[in-house]
């Protein structure tokens, strides 16, 4: 009888830890879950900042690219107007 009654005390409690244990086990993958949502958010905003900052980047290039087009103009206009000065 005393074998028994381990039996059924052991199934209980391993009942009673397996109705305690589950809603804490969801609970920890349902934040982990969260965690790996706001990680995909964060790291996709900062793929849409490197490329916004790459765009700016190209549009700058180009700028300048055009600015020393403009400057170098200007010096070879000005060595034809005189062009005994450096």
């Amino acid at each position: 009888m005393s074998a028994i009654a381990i039996i059924v005390i052991v199934v209980v409690v391993l009942i009673v830890l397996f109705l305690v244990a589950r809603p804490v086990m969801q609970r920890r993958r349902e934040a982990r879950e969260r965690e790996r949502q706001r990680l995909r958010a964060e790291a996709e905003g900062h793929r849409s900042m490197a490329e916004g900052h790459r765009q700016k980047a190209e549009e700058l290039r180009e700028k300048a690219e055009t600015e020393a087009d403009h400057a170098t103009r200007h010096e070879e206009r000005a060595a034809e107007v005189h062009p005994d000065q450096d």
